[in-house]
């Protein structure tokens, strides 16, 4: 069966992803704007490269079989490869290669089924190791661990570790394999390299820890001094001596620089160039920026504010040094004061807000209200709200004593602040994060448009959560999740041409058949045999498509797409497709015009820095990496609509979470989307009328508007297409 989006609307769903937080204040923070869908458990994540000369590793490493990987392997160039598997190997998360406990929060895995091989480099540089190959069973769920210089039972010297290929996308045939690669090492040196399946005390879905792998050992060359370098090492590490750094401590591209020449250096013996100072308490450079130039946020950044500055972010903790008391969330200057027109200093937090007047409208990033009010967000996904007296709205934060003033309220301390809930929500009736449905229900999402709200659904009853205990469902329906019920839903499941339902997951298709999309509405379907309509997933084999459809994808999963009239496209479900070199270009939720895509122009890692785009309409082609952020600015005229927009290069969402910010042209936060799930890529929206979700970014004042996307993660995405629309004033 193909099941479309679940998504159950949990407090912990909402407070736990999303927006960035926000200075500390005594506002009331608003409802992150986080897609309400729980994320898969095994995410792709960054290699890790770590010197700890003290930690040893297990002595049960001695009671696995270390076998020679040259004697084994073929060598093709500077690739060795081997073919194997790891069936009918012993069972054990200790045994082996395993991450030592001092690299946890680095190598947050265990392995089994483990199989380890020694190596010894032909010559000076790195390895790139690797089973996102061809001969790796697509379901098979590996991990790699490399010890380099030491054998298993010595104290580690170099210690490298992944689970799931960085590199790797959701539509990517080995999305589960294993990516990772060293630094420099010398000629001779020996590795030790342990492939194994994912140790999981639970189910891992459409999973297995044992099978045939295609192991891949690469020789890369050192990069020289000056030379371009991805810190994760993909590509290749410096030469000894030299360190890869990007232009901020998050940036995954940079340059191999000696110790002392550049910010995130290491100090040359505790000095560093001129214009740079030492922090000996990490022992990296750092530049001291003065008002107007760029910096990040932490004691730890490589780019900080001269004294008489402070750092004024955005979301991704990138901003601008601002003079002391000058402008919102810019330190207060001494004395408590602040000079720029309408601000007040915070004294708690140390920072100028702009103050509101009572009732007035505020905004969550940087407003003060009055004495006993707080700003309240409008909706869940905005920053813009109304100062509104404290505790007395389901959102806000709980009053001293953990008390609620509100009609109906009480104080949910199992969040942190403590927030105020309304009035529990009966079967059918509207549920958010913080007005929870009755006993026996659940919220979830109805709207795709809007990830804040939902409705309660009745357990055991259709779209309902299925019931942990007894019939799981009633008469008629199945449980999304026999396994476990309680994590899946009660569904009816459609065949061939019958409706079915896009989003709120009440009426799945039937195995062999797909819900597509069926006319205009966003959550309206009718169930396709795969390859036989628009929409329909691809056949696994030839023809992938009836007629004149063609799949999206080349191999593995893929929809089939037909041909729109005037260019036009889906950028949704993906149903209508472009030409070669195009791209699906969104001019709403449901609707698209496929465009060619302009390239990305760096420097646009902050609103300062945003590219500038030349008309009402464009689509950026970019690259996102680990701590990047990519903003472009657009005009808009009195009382125009802004629609935007982020997807991956396919049209899909990558597995890593994607966030869009909108900022006004006061550089203002107005709103945050974010979103995961192929079909769910992260929109702003402000065509759709009776969205309160968008509202902000429709009737806009005159002015340039900027947009930027990011990582809810801080994970390497990949290249990706930001569209951004425009619409004239009806």
């Amino acid at each position: 069966m193909r099941y479309p989006l679940l998504a159950p609307l949990v407090a912990a769903a909402l407070l736990g992803c999303g927006t960035d937080p926000q200075p500390a204040s005594p506002l009331d923070a608003g409802l992150d704007a986080g897609a309400m869908d729980v994320p898969p458990a095994d995410v792709p994540a960054v290699d890790v490269q770590r010197s700890s000369p003290d930690v040893p590793l297990p002595t049960e490493c001695n009671d696995v079989e270390i076998e020679d990987l040259v004697e084994l392997g073929t060598l093709d160039g500077e690739v060795t490869r081997l073919t194997g598997d790891n069936r009918g190997l012993r069972n054990s998360n200790t045994l082996g290669l395993q991450p030592p406990a001092a690299f946890n929060s680095q190598c947050g895995f265990r392995t089994t089924y483990q199989r380890v091989f020694r190596y010894v480099m032909r010559r000076a540089g790195s390895l790139r190791v690797s089973t996102a190959n061809p001969g790796t069973a697509a379901t098979l769920d590996t991990t790699l661990s490399v010890l380099a210089m030491r054998a298993c039972v010595a104290n580690p010297r170099d210690f490298f570790c992944n689970n799931d290929d960085p590199t790797a996308t959701a539509a990517s045939r080995n999305r589960f394999a294993s990516r990772v690669a060293t630094a420099a090492l010398p000629a001779g040196a020996v590795v030790h390299i342990a492939v194994g399946g994912l140790a999981s005390t639970t189910a891992l879905p459409g999973r297995v820890v044992q099978g045939a792998f295609e192991l891949t050992v690469e020789e890369v060359a050192p990069i020289a001094e000056g030379a371009r370098c991805d810190r994760r090492q993909l590509s290749g590490a410096c030469a000894p001596g030299l360190t890869c750094v990007g232009p901020t401590p998050g940036a995954v591209e940079g340059s191999c620089r000696r110790a002392g020449t550049a910010p995130g250096t290491p100090c040359a013996s505790d000095a560093c160039e001129a214009g740079l100072s030492c922090d000996t308490s990490t022992n990296l450079c750092f530049r001291a920026q003065p008002p107007g130039m760029p910096c990040e946020a932490g004691a730890s950044a490589w780019n900080r504010c001269s004294p008489d500055a402070s750092c004024v972010t955005q979301p991704g903790a990138v901003g601008v040094c601002r003079a002391r008391g000058t402008v919102a969330n810019a330190a207060c200057a001494p004395g408590d004061r602040c000079t720029g027109e309408g601000l007040t200093c915070d004294g708690p937090a140390g920072a100028c807000r702009v103050t509101v007047a009572r009732g007035g409208e505020c905004n969550l990033a940087d407003s003060a209200c009055p004495s006993g009010q707080a700003c309240h967000f409008a909706h869940g996904a905005q920053s813009v709200g109304r100062c509104t007296d404290a505790a007395t709205v389901p959102g806000m934060a709980c009053a001293a004593g953990n008390a609620c003033t509100g009609a109906g309220l009480t104080c949910n301390t199992g969040v942190t602040p403590a927030r105020c809930n309304g009035a529990a929500a009966a079967p059918g009736e509207v549920c958010t994060a913080f007005v929870p449905c009755v006993t026996g229900n659940v919220c979830f999402l109805t709207d795709p448009t809007d990830r804040t709200r939902g409705r309660c659904f009745t357990d055991g009853l259709e779209a309902g959560r299925c019931r942990a205990t007894g019939a799981a469902c009633n008469a008629g329906l199945v449980c999304t999740n026999a396994a476990t019920p309680a994590s899946g839903r009660c569904v009816r499941v459609a065949t061939v041409a019958e409706p079915c339902e896009l989003f709120s997951s009440g009426v799945i298709c039937a195995t062999g058949t797909t819900c597509a999309r069926d006319g205009a509405s966003p959550t309206a379907g009718r169930c396709r045999a795969d390859g036989s309509a628009p929409g329909a997933a691809c056949r696994a084999a030839a023809p992938r498509c009836d007629g004149e459809l063609r799949c999206s994808a080349a191999s593995g999963a893929g929809v089939c797409q037909g041909a729109g009239e005037s260019g036009a496209c889906d950028p949704r479900t993906l149903s209508l497709g472009c030409a070669s070199g195009q791209v699906c270009h969104a001019t709403g939720f449901n609707t698209g015009r496929c465009a060619t895509p302009t390239a990305e122009v760096e420097p646009n890692d902050r609103v300062s820095l945003a590219q500038s785009l030349p008309g009402a309409s464009s689509s950026v082609r970019g690259s996102l990496s680990s701590g990047d952020l990519d903003c472009v600015s657009v005009e808009a005229t009195a009382g125009a609509r802004l629609v935007a927009r982020v997807a991956g290069a396919n049209g899909l969402c990558p597995s890593t979470s994607l966030v869009l910010d909108l900022f006004d042209p006061d550089g203002r936060l107005l709103t945050t989307a974010n979103a995961n799930g192929p079909f769910a890529c992260p929109l702003i929206d402000g065509t759709l009328a009776d969205s309160p979700a968008f509202s902000v970014a429709r009737d806009l004042r005159a002015g340039r508007y900027t947009v930027c996307e990011r990582s809810a993660s801080n994970s390497d995405v990949g290249e990706t297409v930001l569209d951004v629309e425009v619409v004239p004033a009806p």
